[in-house]
């Protein structure tokens, strides 16, 4: 499928700009010269490598959720986040609830400001995805893949995110895998039909610690109808081990006995309490050394009404120091 990026320049680092998820809380890969290019010299990159790359590792994306007076103001999110901690996003987060039209002008906005728009699709409402499934919901799908189209920006699109957990509405309890993966096929299908081809297709399960016993592969709808992987968890303060190898790690390694698509962590954060730094030190610099993960997405959203929890990077000065020199020394997405 096609995917065009930026010619001149390489995209920032990944924003977001929604609301998210309580973690317990047909055609080919594309191979068409745009896409050849963009995997030789991926987002955050500019050409051979450079004296800072081959000093550091580096990672194409980073990313951020904000709320606040710039909700949904991809602009000005990603100035305030350059200021905060050094780099601007590459990628724009925006969740909405099933059917509600393409936010066009938000898409535009946010590949104005140099960030990719990336779409969390939410099938709300037991039946709604059995509907998408079933055809039901085709006029409705065509009309949303012509809206993509015509803005004339590429984008990523997330459906039904978290689907192995138990908590949403398309999850473990109303949903079986296989509805899942044809509702899935259905919608990419469609838009492939709409001639909607500029898209990047994220398929993004929960990590698998809260439901060990639900398997991920039966969820996966097949390479040819995925371009990239994207884990969901957090730092929490009840886990019994809060380190990278504990949360992700299990998750990464059923993943990757049935794909090899690029990993995004695509929803991250650490809770404040003790230990909060060391635990961000931990995340970032595995992120950064690891080969096979292009990025990660900080989810910077004050959880403590719902979750009793708080994402937030400002909420410790010494929290966002410690995020700030690490993205820089690592060298995510670009300065």
């Amino acid at each position: 499928m096609k995917f065009r990026y930026l010619a001149a320049t390489a995209l920032p680092l990944a924003l977001v700009t929604g609301c998210s998820s309580s973690e317990g809380p047909v055609s080919a890969p594309a191979t068409t010269p745009a896409a050849q290019a963009t995997e030789a010299h991926p987002p955050g990159r500019t050409g051979g490598q450079d004296t800072e790359t081959a000093r550091a590792p580096k990672r194409d994306y980073l990313g951020i959720y904000v709320e606040g007076k710039y909700k949904n103001k991809p602009g000005p999110q990603a100035n305030l986040f350059k200021k905060r901690v050094g780099r601007k996003p590459n990628i724009a987060k925006f969740f909405h609830a099933w059917p509600s039209g393409f936010p066009a002008d938000w898409a535009k906005a946010a590949w104005k400001a140099g960030a990719l728009p990336q779409l969390e699709i939410e099938p709300h409402g037991v039946g709604t995805i059995e509907a998408i499934a079933d055809g039901e919901s085709d006029d409705v799908i065509r009309t949303y893949a012509q809206q993509v189209k015509a803005a004339g920006v590429p984008i990523s699109i997330s459906f039904a995110h978290e689907m192995n957990g138990y908590w949403y509405d398309w999850g473990t309890k109303n949903t079986k895998p296989a509805t899942f993966v044809k509702a899935w096929r259905h919608m990419h299908d469609l838009f492939e039909e709409e001639g909607a081809t500029d898209v990047k297709w994220l398929w993004t399960p929960n990590v698998v610690y809260p439901m060990p016993k639900v398997k991920l592969k039966q969820y996966y709808p097949g390479n040819a109808y995925v371009d990239w992987v994207g884990v969901i968890g957090y730092y929490r303060k009840n886990q019994k081990t809060p380190t990278f190898k504990w949360i992700f790690e299990p998750t990464i390694k059923q993943i990757k006995k049935f794909s090899k698509k690029p990993i995004l962590i695509a929803e991250t954060g650490v809770q404040t309490g003790p230990g909060r730094d060391k635990k961000i030190t931990e995340l970032v610099k595995t992120v950064a050394k690891r080969k096979d993960i292009i990025g990660l997405i900080w989810f910077n959203m004050d959880k403590r009404k719902t979750e009793k929890a708080d994402y937030r990077l400002e909420a410790n000065k010494s929290s966002l120091k410690t995020f700030r020199s690490l993205v820089t020394k690592y060298s995510f997405g670009r300065s």
